[in-house]
């Protein structure tokens, strides 16, 4: 397992890396060229493909367990890190204008290539922060944009553990070390979905058929120490990953259970 800060590095706020809220001058750049048809293409997909979103949950039936903490959080604008599977974000980014519209400074981190433009347009129309950034590439200046966002401006970062490649529900020790730097609590969260549709991709990703029932499942939140030792570390990254495994086994809704998910405008 890598950590790429050490525990001396952490006693002083990491230089600024990546910007929030535009791209970065330090991260690597996609080489192919922004032509008029791809803008285009992104500028009209943009809404579209909110708009089907926007329909498919408004058709499922949600239920939220264990929330009460991560709204309270939202509510009194303190940050936190949100922890879920790459598989679920589809669903998940229901909870996401969820906790944005309680007052999360919701801050996701987009890839700096020309495809995530895509996902930047759509961050526009749904509200939030963008930090440029990739976990492949240039994942030192990432958390380093990440911890800005938190200890600047109070975002509430959105971690995938196990992305952007894989492999499927392996946590990766990033969100640990965010939380052990910017001393911010992270928030375990896990989606299930019966019927449960899931495409062909690496991440098995969950679309839901509509009027599918939806459960999401919140776990108490923790801070990692500043001074956890990297054995306590590796312990607490494989408890994590447990913990989210736990989250989506027993999240089964009932038919009769819950509401309505046309969520916040």
């Amino acid at each position: 397992m890598r950590y790429p800060v050490s525990m001396n590095e952490q006693e002083s706020p990491p230089k600024p890396g990546v910007l929030v809220a535009g791209p970065s001058p330090e991260a690597a750049r996609s080489k192919r060229p922004m032509t008029r048809r791809r803008r285009l293409v992104q500028a009209l997909g943009a809404p579209v493909a909110l708009g089907l979103m926007r329909s498919l949950w408004g058709s499922y039936r949600f239920k939220v367990e264990g929330d009460e903490e991560v709204e309270t959080l939202a509510a009194e604008g303190a940050p936190f890190i949100l922890l879920f599977w790459h598989g679920e974000i589809f669903v998940g980014a229901w909870m996401l204008r969820r906790l944005a519209a309680a007052g999360a400074r919701i801050t996701y981190i987009i890839s700096p290539s020309k495809d995530g433009e895509f996902a930047v347009r759509l961050v526009n129309r749904v509200g939030g922060q963008v930090v440029r950034g990739s976990a492949t590439r240039s994942g030192v200046k990432a958390l380093r944009g990440l911890y800005r966002a938190i200890t600047r401006e109070k975002g509430s970062p959105v971690m995938l553990p196990d992305g952007p490649r894989g492999p499927r529900r392996q946590c990766k020790e990033g969100a640990l070390l965010l939380s052990q730097l910017a001393q911010a609590p992270i928030v375990p969260m896990g989606i299930s979905a019966k019927p449960s549709w899931r495409l062909k991709t690496w991440d098995r990703l969950l679309i839901p058929p509509p009027f599918a029932g939806i459960n999401i499942r919140f776990a108490p939140s923790f801070v990692v120490p500043k001074d956890e030792s990297i054995d306590l570390l590796r312990q607490r990254l494989s408890d994590l990953n447990r913990t989210l495994l736990d989250l989506e086994e027993p999240a089964r809704p009932e038919p009769q259970v819950g509401s309505r998910g046309g969520g916040p405008e």
